[in-house]
Order: structure tokens, then sequence, then C-alpha cells
């Protein structure tokens, strides 16, 4: 008999916990967050497309971002600062399973026309780009940021119904590369960065594709974003989950009733 109170206490005490862990899954609302993107970096310039939540058929506006801790380290004889970019496209699964298009590419009005060099997508080359200058005047605006950056465009998106419905998927990415040469649109330029004095003598940033680096080039990654259960939703598992102990108790108390009638 003691055996089979011991039991019962037990079972008690676990639809206990059973019934506390629905209580607090009512409270816990909030997805899970979004991996970082790189950020702004010592003595870097980061340019950075967001990572984003995505799901099927819907329209996107991913910012652009400027991340910098650049100032002190520029020359003083410099001008314009000159960043160029290319191959703005869906790789991986983005592209391979056709889950999205870019529709375009477009500058902020932080980046003033006249420093825009090339900005969206070149049908006839089969590329995208997003090369700009920063003028002497947006140095301490541009080259020296908050941590949150500051918006310099946007990637337009627009997904299909091909988007599957799993949660915690990494989708693919929108590329972002320094693959750019200035030479094509600034006459004495070279490479994909650099900076023009007053003279108009351009001196290049050389950009090797290591950590040492001075300009990053940050691509974004999809993912879905974390199901979060209604209500209703956790009211049925948490009603399984107890079926299930229910069972179990049962069995076990038949399973103590066969043991004490084999010992009367």
């Amino acid at each position: 008999m003691k055996k089979f109170l011991a039991i019962l206490l037990s079972v008690i005490m676990l639809f206990t916990l059973g019934v506390a862990a629905f209580a607090e899954g009512e409270t816990e609302e909030a997805p899970a967050e979004m991996p970082a993107n790189i950020g702004k970096l010592e003595g870097k310039i980061v340019i950075s497309i967001d990572n984003t939540y995505i799901e099927p058929s819907q329209s996107y506006q991913i910012p652009i971002r400027i991340y910098a801790d650049y100032l002190d380290k520029l020359p003083e004889e410099a001008e314009t600062l000159y960043i160029g970019t290319n191959g703005l496209a869906l790789l991986g699964d983005m592209d391979a399973n056709g889950y999205a298009t870019i529709t375009s590419i477009e500058c902020t009005d932080v980046i003033p026309v006249d420093n825009r060099i090339e900005i969206g997508i070149n049908e006839e080359v089969g590329d995208s780009y997003f090369t700009f200058a920063i003028s002497k005047d947006q140095f301490s605006t541009l080259l020296s940021t908050p941590d949150e950056g500051v918006v310099i465009g946007y990637v337009n998106l627009e997904t299909t119904d091909q988007v599957p419905e799993e949660y915690g998927v990494d989708f693919g990415q929108v590329g972002i590369f320094g693959g750019y040469d200035l030479g094509w649109m600034i006459d004495g330029a070279w490479g994909t960065a650099g900076y023009m004095d007053a003279d108009g003598n351009f001196s290049e940033i050389a950009l090797n594709g290591d950590s040492e680096d001075d300009i990053v080039f940050d691509t974004a990654c999809f993912y879905h974003q974390p199901k979060i259960l209604t209500w209703q939703e956790r009211l049925k598992d948490w009603a399984k989950q107890q079926a299930l102990l229910f069972l179990g108790f049962f069995i076990t108390v038949l399973s103590v009733l066969e043991e004490l009638l084999k010992q009367a």
C-alpha cells in the first residue's frame, strides 16, 4: 500500500508541474531573436543588409546600413571617400528555389543625388550595385555612426508562395560584395574603395577579403519568424500532455493493483 501511495503522490506532483508550465507559456509571446548583423566594428566601415524574417507572398523593404568607426583613420587630406559594391543578389535557397525576387535597389536621402555613383539593377549585365561617395561635410555623420548604424538605402524584395513553412531555417541570403571597379566611373580611381584629395589624387583603400580590411560587407540572411502558438494551441498541447500523464497514471495503478493481488 505504501508503494501505491508513493506512486500516487509522484503522479500528482507531475500534474502540478504541468499546470505551472502551461501558465508560464501563456505569457511567453516574444519570438526568438534574429541572429545579429555584424554591426559596428572598431576602426572599420561595415556596409550591411539587415537580416530579415520572411513569409510567403509578401513585399519587404530591407535596409542597407552603414556602421562606421573610421573617422580617425581617414587621412586629413581626404575630401571624398568612395565605396563600391556589386553583386546585390539572392544566394542559396532564396535563389535556387525561387523563394523571392529583388525588384529594386534604392538610396535614401542620406546620400545626396550627386554622390550616387551607381545604384540599382543593371539588367543588361545582370548585376546590381550600390556604389556611392561620402563628401567631407558628411564624414562626421557617416564615418562615426551610432551603434544602430545609418540607413543609406533599401533592397526591395518580394517573396513567392514557394517559401516553405519551416521555422528556424536559414532560407538563403542577399549577397553584397566589394568587387566594384571605381575606375569605370571616376577618372584616376582604381579598386573598390578609396579617397580623393583636393587636387584630385585618388588613394586606394585595399580590400583583400580578409579580417584586416578596413571595409566589411555584411550579407543578409533570411529566416521564418519563430512560430508563436496561440493560447488555444498551447492549451491543446497541454491537454495532450495531461492525457499522456493520465494514461501513465492508470497504467501505474493497474500495475500496483496487479502486484497487490499477487501478494494477497
